[in-house]
């Protein structure tokens, strides 16, 4: 399976997530410039932990329960696919912050 395909196929499995935390990552960027804090990236990214564990078990509670068998029989596993999506949504968050960091000195 090539890099493309395991792409696509984390997509599909964590869209809802990607953007729920699309939409705070955006959120927390325009606070952030707005009002300029250092401790406002430590609430950032424990707030976050919230919002993607909430988002994770509403997810999994309203996910069709045969879905999951499509990407298991493909080889891909539930935790494969979700640590695959959190940690893509934590570095978009990481690389946010560090820009506007770089931005605003």
């Amino acid at each position: 399976m090539s890099f493309r395909d395991q792409a696509y196929l984390t997509w599909s499995y964590g869209k809802a997530q990607f953007f729920v935390g699309a939409v705070y990552n955006v959120f927390c960027t325009w606070l952030l410039k707005t009002a300029f804090s250092y401790s406002f990236f430590v609430d950032a990214f424990i707030l976050k932990a919230i919002v993607s564990a909430l988002t994770y078990y509403l997810t999994k509670q309203f996910q069709n329960r045969d879905a999951i068998f499509f990407y298991i029989n493909l080889g891909l596993s539930r935790r494969k696919l979700q640590l695959s999506v959190v940690l893509i949504d934590y570095l978009t968050l990481a690389i946010l912050f560090t820009t506007l960091l770089l931005l605003n000195g």
